[in-house]
């Protein structure tokens, strides 16, 4: 059994991982946006609009809130659609119609939503791959709580970036690592750790590797770890 030359302790014991974990750490909750609450009030829902909200009041809106999008939200404050501002330019150019319109002929429906529990991981590939730049946030019955805008998820990243990097140097600084610890440099860049370093055997550095291949969010490992001893060749013929 491999010990480290720390303390000694043995370096290839490692937690157990969890098959069922979801990807990311930082849940759309964190990072959402939604109106402050007032004192001794609580938090209200982002602002919306019914379906028969017409022209003038969802451009009010829209300039108010000024967000991207404002939900349509049905009377139980379910949401079924969304208008973004593209969509009023669009319709303003339509000038025989634009006084007839109403939010229901303007919104995109269905809307592409998240509740609070969707992390941030499923959240930005939503963005990505419908080119959003705001997501409403509903409950489990789809209604209204919140909205999420790329900024918003731009934040989180940063915020999660570090606490990969610090979970993952934590790891490497455990007692039991046996890595030097004056040749330990730790990066975190959009989920990808970059750890590079020394330790005293070619099993420490790829038990330190496993270690942080484990980490939650993570989503890429670029080893550069170096050792003193390559423990896995065989010994040569005498």
């Amino acid at each position: 059994m491999k010990h480290s030359i720390l303390d000694g302790t043995a370096a290839d014991t490692f937690p157990a991982s969890e098959p069922d974990r979801a990807p990311g750490r930082i849940r759309v909750r964190d990072c959402m946006s939604f109106p402050q609450p007032s004192a001794g009030r609580r938090p209200h829902p982002a602002v919306a609009v019914t379906p028969g909200t017409d022209f003038a009041t969802v451009a009010a809106v829209l300039s108010a809130s000024r967000r991207g999008i404002v939900p349509v939200v049905s009377v139980d404050g379910t949401v079924t659609g969304v208008v973004a501002a593209s969509d009023l330019l669009a319709a303003y150019a339509e000038e025989d119609t634009k006084g007839e319109l109403l939010a229901r002929d303007l919104m995109a429906t269905p809307a592409v939503t998240v509740t609070e529990d969707t992390s941030v991981t499923e959240a930005v590939a939503l963005v990505t791959e419908h080119s959003l730049h705001h997501l409403p946030v509903v409950d489990g019955d789809g209604r209204l709580t919140g909205l999420l805008s790329s900024h918003d998820l731009l934040d989180a990243l940063r915020r999660e970036d570090e606490a990969i990097r610090s979970e993952a140097l934590a790891l490497a600084l455990t007692p039991g690592s046996a890595v030097f610890p004056g040749s330990l440099h730790v990066r975190c860049e959009r989920g990808v750790v970059s750890v590079s370093g020394r330790t005293r055997t070619r099993s420490d550095a790829a038990a330190l590797c496993l270690q942080i291949a484990r980490i939650d969010g993570l989503t890429g490992l670029a080893d550069h770890l170096t050792w003193d001893l390559d423990d896995t060749e065989p010994p040569s013929p005498a």
